[in-house]
């Protein structure tokens, strides 16, 4: 599902219950960048190794905690 959708508020209910979002973003922001997660995917690929673990999943949580920045 797209991050932006009503439906993944309750994603992020499971996974960080009543916690500010504005906050747990500005957390978790420093530890994400687009740039250096695809640097990490490319880097396997030329190493032959497998991707990084659950960075499309991080992703995701990100935008999705970034499109209710405001709420």
């Amino acid at each position: 599902m797209a991050p932006e959708r009503p439906e993944a508020e309750e994603v992020l209910r499971e996974l960080f219950g009543d916690a500010d979002r504005g906050a747990v973003l500005e957390r978790m922001t420093p530890g994400f960048n687009d740039r250096v997660a695809r640097y990490r995917e490319l880097l396997a690929v030329v190493n032959r190794q497998p991707a990084p673990p659950h960075a499309e999943d991080f992703a995701w949580v990100v935008a999705a905690l970034r499109a209710r920045a405001g709420s």
